[in-house]
């Protein structure tokens, strides 16, 4: 599988992926199957996006310490891309709708959609999976779990909790990463299907790559956060309003070492500022820049 290097991150080619997994859960009879593919596709092409190394950098030995700008810029888009990425098994754009991307089917017959989940609905599902494509290999394993709870009948709420664990290698770089969502999501009005929610809960990813070729370097990388009255868009902006986190960051590769606690207050508009050693760095959540 091609994997190109851009801007200190991973991009897989998400083209060649996509087809793999749309013809394997076309042709698949097993329901079960069929919703582990359609996670597996949204984990592993989020995941791939978020590997700090730079192959620019590889012919130095050690990278240098990484400053606190670049760190904020780092956190910035780690968090946003958990929370509306998919990385961590649901993608939260769609409020308290999103889970209705993942569905079980068999045949033609639609045995649980989480569309239209029904109260007290829970989804509990293992995964185990390994894909091959050229001389590339992608294995995910672990559990992703959904819990809904209503108000008057309607889904007001509901409980996500994944622990993945996804590998890659290939001839020139092999990878590991975990990663662990914890969170409570509550509609602030439930009977708008568009309404704002409230986050609470926990993200945690730790990954860590070795390069099989040239100079052989490897690196690794931590991110945990625990978010506090975290208010985000229902309706597919995919916006965080308000609201804050704080952070437990560190790593080491070729583009710099790093070890960093803060926090984060949520701006809207895409923004967030992001407080480390005492100082405040403002932050673009969708493309890094800090200000």
């Amino acid at each position: 599988m091609p994997l190109t290097i851009f801007g200190g991150f991973f991009a897989v080619d998400h083209l060649l992926l996509n087809r793999y997994v749309i013809f394997v859960t076309t042709h698949l009879k097993n329901p079960v199957m069929k919703l582990k593919l359609k996670i597996l596709s949204l984990v592993v092409l989020s995941s791939m996006l978020m590997y700090t190394a730079c192959k620019k950098t590889s012919k130095a030995p050690a990278g240098p310490a990484l400053t606190p700008t670049q760190v904020s810029s780092q956190v910035a888009l780690n968090i946003y891309q958990s929370l509306f990425g998919g990385l961590a098994g649901v993608d939260l754009s769609g409020g308290i709708g999103s889970p209705g991307s993942l569905a079980f089917h068999n045949h033609q017959k639609v045995i649980n959609d989480l569309s239209n989940p029904t109260c007290g609905l829970t989804v509990d599902t293992t995964l185990t999976l390994s894909l091959s494509a050229g001389d590339s290999t992608i294995s995910i394993g672990g559990t992703v779990k959904f819990a809904f709870a209503c108000t008057s009948n309607v889904v007001s709420s509901f409980t996500t909790n994944d622990n993945l664990t996804i590998a890659f290698t290939s001839p020139s770089l092999k990878l590991s990463y975990q990663v662990a969502e914890n969170l409570s999501v509550v509609a602030i009005n439930p009977s708008n299907p568009t309404t704002n929610i409230e986050l609470n809960g926990s993200l945690n990813s730790d990954g860590s790559y070795q390069y099989l070729t040239g100079t052989k370097q490897s690196g690794s990388e931590v991110f945990d956060y625990t978010l506090a009255s975290v208010i985000a868009t229902g309706d597919g902006s995919a916006d965080v309003l308000s609201g804050t986190a704080t952070f437990n960051t560190s790593g080491s590769g070729p583009k710099g070492v790093w070890n960093y606690q803060g926090t984060m207050t949520f701006l809207g508009n895409h923004m967030a500022s992001v407080v480390i050693n005492g100082k405040t760095y403002t932050v673009n959540l969708l493309t890094g820049a800090v200000s």
